[in-house]
Formats: structure tokens, C-alpha cells, sequence
């Protein structure tokens, strides 16, 4: 299993760094997990927006979730006939995002997967356990295995009490 981080910031993007988001790629499948705040530039740097396999998206707040309405817009756009990307996400986190659009433009882009928080599925050759965290919204945390290697990823674990830029020390 390989991560690569392409953001780390919280609640907004710097000049030098994007909101949370990782694509994490085992056995040639390519997940993407939440695609926060400025995240798309960065994975576009690597591969192409075709070569994204699903997305997971731990909760609806923008520095979770924003970029991935560029990312729908630049895979189905230039190909309408573009297999749709599995995107998974707790029921109605993402209903905001995407209701922006005009009617119909992103459609097919993705098929939503929506779960509720203490769910367990399957994603290409990942196995994702989930488990609600304290948020202002539905908020999963996530457990993903596959091949003997297990990443966990919180997301937004809580309220936010501290904040930082890194690589300072946080304030609380």
C-alpha cells in the first residue's frame, strides 16, 4: 500500500499547501480519500483525473470534500462516455456539492455509495471499516486493509479546539 499526501491543512488551504486529502494506491487501484481545499493540482500532477478508481469522503465540510467537484467536471466533461466513479461517503454528506452544478452537467460523472457511519465495504482490493466520530455533520472515520497492511484515517476526529499552520505548534 503507497500514500501519498497531497494536502494536510485544516479548514483552508495555504499558499503552500492544500486542504486533507491522500491517494492511497495498492495493487494498481487508486483511491482517493477526501479531496479537500485545493487537493486537484496536486493529484493532477500525478495521473490523469481518468486514472482515479473511487473516491471515500469522510464528511461534507468543504476541506474534506471541495475539490471533488473539479475532479467529477474534469473526468466527465472532455468524455462523456466515461465510466462513472464510485464515490462513498455517509448518506447526505455530499448533497450540497453536488447540487452546485447545473442540472445534469456531473450525473454520470460518479455513482454515489452512501453508508452510515459503523458500515464495513468493499473499494477495489480494500477492505473499509467505519465508525462515527463527534462532528457538527455525519463524520467516519475509516479503517482500510488489504494485502496484510491497514491504514486508519480520522479525518475530522472532533470539534476543532487548536489550530496551526504547519509546521508550527499548534495553539489551544
Amino acid at each position: 500500500m503507497r500514500v501519498v499526501v497531497l494536502g494536510g491543512l485544516g479548514a483552508w488551504p495555504s499558499a503552500e499547501q492544500a486542504c486533507a486529502g491522500f491517494l492511497v494506491e495498492h495493487q494498481g487501484f487508486r483511491l482517493l480519500i477526501d479531496p479537500g481545499y485545493a487537493t486537484l493540482q496536486p493529484l493532477l500532477t500525478r495521473l490523469p483525473a481518468s486514472a482515479v478508481d473511487a473516491v471515500f469522503v469522510s464528511h461534507g465540510h468543504p476541506d474534506h470534500c471541495a475539490d471533488l467537484q473539479p475532479l467529477l467536471r474534469a473526468r466527465v466533461l472532455p468524455d462523456r462516455s466515461a465510466p462513472a466513479l464510485p464515490v462513498y461517503t455517509p448518506s447526505g454528506g455530499l448533497d450540497p456539492l453536488l447540487a452546485i452544478d447545473e442540472s445534469g452537467l456531473i450525473d454520470t460523472a460518479y455513482r454515489l455509495h452512501a453508508f452510515t457511519p459503523g458500515d464495513s465495504f468493499g473499494v477495489g482490493p480494500f477492505t473499509v471499516r467505519t465508525w462515527s466520530l463527534p462532528h457538527w455533520v455525519p463524520n467516519a472515520g475509516a479503517r482500510f486493509s488489504a494485502g496484510g497492511t491497514v491504514l486508519a484515517y480520522t479525518g475530522t476526529p472532533g470539534r476543532a479546539r487548536c489550530w496551526w499552520r504547519w509546521p508550527a505548534t499548534p495553539t489551544c
